[in-house]
């Protein structure tokens, strides 16, 4: 059984949240853009300081840079990647899900410390917001703005693989020229906590349907992120907001939140912890952000945090402020719950995410019910998971493939992995109720 239900009494799981769920065959931008934009062509998909685009001029978009990047890149060699970079914007938004629907390899580095740990030089091209063309630039690889990238996009483009077919959910599955062949594909490429690690669109959308289907995330709230959509908490908001059909506002923590929230009245605020005490905590921003719709701060952890700081921000979001422990390797592994959780514990196994509580010196699975130990060390298997890796050596990714992506190896994160469960480096410990407290490494 896995540990994610044997953890987890019977009597305690969220009511109307399913522990198992299918992830749909469609590509990114085929659920995320096109559907809303034949659904609710004029509902805002993105909202930044400078920029509000609906759902239809979105995918106008989309398609123009995924048409841009495909004439700019014909000439060079299929696997070697474009790069993104951009803060918190809409602008960096488009990029992206452009970038992912060209069928390019993508390297997501946003500006600061994750594009200093990912080696840009290997991309053919470059495209940011400011903040993001700047850092490129820095990095010695040459770098377009949004309206630069789109006025190079042949003319009438449509999605890379031709026109949107109407099926009973609004789409028919893979209108790709692929088809479904490459949903499994390593397509996009981030900083993880060992090495940076490649997703597939089928991993993305896995993520944003466990997670949405965990929070009860609806198409009629907003989402306001403090997460550049480079970064893997960034694409994860933005990936579970739109597959909802909601909208998400993108802002720089801070002051630039606090008036966002002000003026679009979000249902979810998603932020590092850190950067939510900031934001949120303490003097007059502790008043209820965005008004009486908010429904809860989602705060990120990587590892033990103070729970005074988690209680900090809690009036701003309406006395809810939930925690949540993941990676750019697995997605979200473990969250709070709305409707019951502990301050002190960062949450339970998100749908679909496998949990097996495991020896720290070997990763093998421990005999013992976990509250019976002081300690394990949290191992993770889920269609969320990373398909490969990329680091200096040899090795296999959890997919079988050998790892070799763009000319590198996947052995850094391979080598996590204990049959398919990959080890996660960090201590967690139990209580009765399958509650899971993150302890010092």
């Amino acid at each position: 059984m896995p540990k994610a239900i044997a953890t987890t009494p019977s009597w305690y799981w969220p009511d109307r949240v399913p522990r198992v769920l299918g992830t749909p065959p469609y590509y990114i931008e085929e659920l995320l853009v096109e559907r809303w934009a034949q659904r609710q062509p004029a509902h805002p998909s993105l909202v930044s300081s400078d920029a509000r685009t609906g759902a239809a001029e979105l995918a106008e978009s989309v398609r123009a840079v995924a048409a841009a990047l495909t004439a700019l890149t014909a000439d060079t060699a299929p696997d070697r990647p474009v790069a993104v970079s951009a803060g918190p914007t809409a602008e960096g938004a488009v990029l992206v899900l452009g970038a992912l629907a060209s069928g390019r390899k993508v390297l997501l580095a946003a500006p600061g410390a994750t594009i200093d740990g990912m080696d840009v030089s290997q991309a053919s091209l470059g495209i940011g917001d400011p903040a993001g063309t700047a850092a490129l630039s820095a990095a010695g690889l040459e770098a377009l703005r949004l309206d630069a990238l789109v006025a190079r996009a042949p003319a009438a483009a449509g999605t890379p693989g031709g026109d949107v077919a109407e099926g009973s959910d609004g789409l028919a599955p893979s209108v790709r020229a692929d088809g479904a062949s490459g949903l499994g594909a390593p397509v996009a490429c981030m900083v993880g906590r060992y090495g940076s690690v490649w997703h597939s669109h089928h991993s993305l959308l896995a993520g944003a349907v466990a997670l949405g289907a965990f929070l009860g995330s609806g198409g009629d709230t907003a989402w306001l992120s403090t997460y550049s959509p480079c970064t893997w908490e960034g694409l994860c908001g933005l990936t579970v907001a739109l597959l909802a059909g909601s909208t998400m506002v993108l802002a720089e923590p801070r002051d630039a939140a606090v008036e966002a929230a002000a003026a679009e009245h979000p249902a979810w605020l998603l932020s590092s912890l850190a950067d939510g005490v900031a934001t949120w905590g303490g003097g007059k921003r502790s008043r209820r952000a965005g008004g009486e719709g908010v429904r809860a701060a989602l705060l990120m952890v990587d590892g033990p945090f103070d729970p005074d700081e988690r209680r900090a921000v809690a009036p701003a979001a309406g006395g809810t402020a939930l925690t949540m422990f993941g990676m750019a390797e697995t997605g979200v592994v473990l969250a709070s719950h709305p409707s019951w959780y502990l301050e002190e514990s960062v949450g339970i196994p998100v749908p679909n995410m496998h949990v097996v509580a495991a020896d720290p010196d070997t990763g093998q699975p421990i005999s013992s019910m976990w509250e019976l130990v002081d300690h394990a060390m949290v191992t993770a298997w889920s269609p969320s998971l990373a398909v490969a890796g990329e680091a200096a050596g040899d090795g296999q990714g959890p997919d079988g493939t050998d790892g070799h992506i763009g000319g590198q190896t996947a052995s850094g994160f391979a080598s996590r992995f204990v049959g398919r469960r990959f080890v996660t480096g960090v201590l967690a410990a139990s209580d009765p109720n399958g509650m899971l407290y993150l302890v010092d490494e």
